[in-house]
């Protein structure tokens, strides 16, 4: 009795899921699952620009359930064809306990005539070389082998940390003076030596601290601080699209050893360094790349 070949169902899923795991053992239940339900919902692959359409048809067992699978496409091209509308079996599938029967044919006849109904003149498929099963297949079934590719790859090593710091190689400003990093408590008030400080002060109030950078000078003997910090300022404005600035200078301190305090305002970062750091942080920033340039004053 001849097999009954359709187009898939909605009620198909489970079984179309099932030969489709067989078929492509490396995809996961969920990966199949979500492009059976695009197909379902409307939304087959075809954004790509390589495939025009797409359609799928399954092989009826007798006693009930499904026997066989093929999905087929049209692509704009395809390997040994001329037009740029090639049907395409993308894959093609039939239940070990049914094959030579010619369910397959039945199969492969229903894609070129959904093909051939949309303007198509030739049809394609491909198979891996040591599957010679489905070579065997594909030549009774009239096609001829058109070529046989080579495929390589390579596993390509991330850049280095050295290289990442040679991204950007910036110039950074040596502020006079030394500075400190102060925490207030909750709730007080913003002190007036914060604001009247010569040069930098940043002020940060959050739900657990009040945090000011200022001159050293300015701050009260009782007030709790990490003092003697010297200051680096990357010179000039960066846009804020640029990534990567805060990291490519924090590399090579951490590399040499040096803890960074940083600040950041609209246009640029200040690194703040212990003082006695101070001179081993400017030769490892040096021979990241970096520049460092004195200057008197903020």
């Amino acid at each position: 009795m001849t097999t009954i070949v359709r187009p898939i169902r909605d009620t198909d899923r489970a079984e179309w899921l099932r030969m489709r795991h067989v078929l492509w053992p490396e995809g996961t239940a969920d990966e199949h699952a979500a492009e059976i339900a695009d197909y379902l919902n409307g939304r087959p692959p075809t954004e790509s620009g390589l495939l025009l359409a797409s359609a799928v048809f399954v092989a009826e067992r007798a006693s009930g359930g499904l026997c066989g699978l093929l999905e087929a496409s049209i692509r704009t091209c395809a390997e040994g064809c001329e037009t740029n509308r090639v049907g395409y079996v993308e894959g093609w599938f039939v239940d070990p306990d049914v094959r030579r029967s010619g369910i397959g044919k039945q199969l492969v006849a229903a894609a070129e005539a959904w093909a051939t109904e949309r303007g198509c003149r030739e049809m394609a498929s491909d198979a891996y070389v040591e599957n010679t099963v489905s070579r065997d297949a594909h030549r009774a079934l009239g096609f001829t082998e058109s070529c046989r590719l080579a495929h390589f790859s390579k596993t390509l090593s991330g850049p280095t940390s050295a290289d990442r710091t040679n991204e950007h190689r910036l110039t950074l400003l040596a502020l006079a003076g030394t500075f400190a990093v102060c925490k207030l408590p909750v709730g007080c008030a913003i002190p007036e030596w914060a604001t009247t400080a010569k040069g930098l002060f940043s002020i940060t109030r959050t739900a657990d601290e009040l945090s000011i950078v200022c001159a050293e000078a300015a701050v009260p003997e009782d007030v709790q601080c990490e003092r003697d910090r010297r200051c680096l300022r990357v010179a000039g404005a960066m846009p804020f699209a640029l990534v990567g600035v805060l990291a490519v200078l924090t590399a090579p301190l951490a590399s040499a050893g040096v803890s960074v305090f940083a600040v950041s305002t609209f246009d640029t970062d200040y690194l703040l360094l212990k003082a006695r750091d101070f001179e081993n942080a400017i030769r490892a920033l040096r021979a990241a790349g970096h520049v460092v340039e004195a200057r008197a004053g903020e």
